[in-house]
């Protein structure tokens, strides 16, 4: 056999094993459902900010008379939001308000309801009628209309933020949330999928069957880039049923200009995190032979990643802070924190390359340990195996 087809016939037993945990896992229907559910989620907490203002879109009716009534029209019809009516007399205003023609009415002076006006509408009006009032007096004192118009166009603040890169912290904050709490859930997932795969197939002996035909790290491969790509397609699927609603209900504009770029690199850690976390899943998982027993052999990695996302909640309230640039340096904890750093501020550019670095070497040591661990430990039944002892026998 050529040295070509050795290697296609290797990768064929690595996407045979890859190809059956889609089909067994991402095909159940305890995934299907719970990726429908979550999409769900997703979609109504996008929708969540338009659902609460539902009623913000609809203008309010107002109705005006008197003498300043062309001029709180023009000021009015500048704030938008408003189909306005003008009325000859006071009266025929309040008696418009009564017939419920119009929500409110402005005239003389006065402001006429049915009910207690909205506490954002009074002071939109109160506004209006003030300047109103000011451009009326200025045409009467006999201002020009350039005059007036310069007279209530007051110059605004000019911003100047001397933090580079800086956006709005609120929406920089629940961005990097929503990739911690992201991170943390697609990486706790698959790593216990892919220890409860491999108790299963030792307790039940199917490993050694499929171990006739195929080499240790084509089932521990196979099995890592199966779950990889089920939690994938559930992470595209989130993301893109958060950022549809988001742009069909207008909101999407309104996240940080950053927010693509972050998603994207996202992806990328939790690549390499997946690497790192799901192989030492596979090691660890076969040092045991009962599902009972699994939960001792993943408390390490569990905690792990559950100190990593407390780290990236801390790196929120102190993104700068010489603890979270340590935190966002050092593996594992990197893969959930530096993502979420980078969310909510500027980022020097050599240490996202170290953070980078330091965590691909992580991974390939976690790709060399619990390569070694699975395949000196997968045949192995009985109690549950040290560390320490199953490195020590013969692969």
């Amino acid at each position: 056999m050529t040295d070509s087809s050795t290697e296609t016939s290797r990768l064929r037993g690595l996407m045979l094993v890859a190809g059956r945990e889609i089909r067994v896992r991402g095909l159940s229907k305890a995934n299907v459902i719970s990726l429908i559910v979550t999409v769900l989620i997703v979609g109504v907490l996008a929708a969540l900010p338009t659902i609460l203002g539902g009623g913000d879109d609809e203008n309010e009716k107002v109705g005006l008379a008197g003498a300043n009534a062309a001029a709180m029209e023009a000021q009015l019809n500048a704030m938008g939001g408003f189909d306005i009516t003008r009325f000859g007399s006071a009266g025929d205003a309040e008696k418009a308000v009564e017939d419920g023609t119009v929500d409110a009415a402005v005239a003389d002076g006065r402001l006429y309801s049915e009910e207690t006006v909205d506490t954002g509408l009074q002071t939109q009006l109160d506004s209006a009628w003030q300047a109103a009032t000011v451009q009326t007096n200025l045409s009467e004192a006999g201002l020009s209309d350039a005059e007036i118009a310069a007279a209530l166009t007051p110059q605004t603040l000019e911003t100047v933020t001397l933090a580079e890169g800086a956006t709005d912290p609120v929406t920089s904050y629940f961005t990097g949330l929503v990739i911690s709490i992201m991170m943390f859930m697609m990486l706790m997932t698959p790593v216990q999928y892919i220890a409860m795969g491999v108790v299963e197939e030792k307790s039940s002996r199917i490993v050694e069957i499929l171990l006739t035909s195929l080499k240790p790290w084509q089932l521990l491969g196979g099995k890592v880039i199966g779950l990889g790509v089920i939690s994938l397609v559930n992470l595209v699927a989130m993301v893109a049923a958060g950022l549809g609603v988001s742009a069909a209900t207008g909101v999407l504009g309104d996240l940080p200009p950053g927010t693509a770029s972050a998603a994207i690199s996202t992806i990328g850690w939790w690549l390499i995190a997946l690497v790192l976390f799901g192989t030492l899943a596979g090691g660890v998982g076969s040092l045991v032979s009962r599902q009972e027993e699994s939960g001792s052999v993943l408390t390490p990695l569990i905690m792990s990643l559950t100190l990593s996302y407390i780290g990236a909640i801390f790196t929120l309230n102190a993104p700068t802070s010489t603890f979270a640039q340590v935190l966002s340096i050092v593996p594992p904890f990197s893969a959930i924190t530096m993502p979420t750093r980078m969310a909510i501020t500027t980022v020097p550019t050599w240490e996202i390359v170290t953070a980078i670095g330091l965590l691909v070497v992580a991974a390939a040591g976690a790709l060399a340990l619990g390569s070694q661990l699975y395949k000196r430990s997968v045949l192995y039944t009985g109690s549950r195996l040290k560390l320490t002892e199953a490195l020590r026998r013969a692969a």
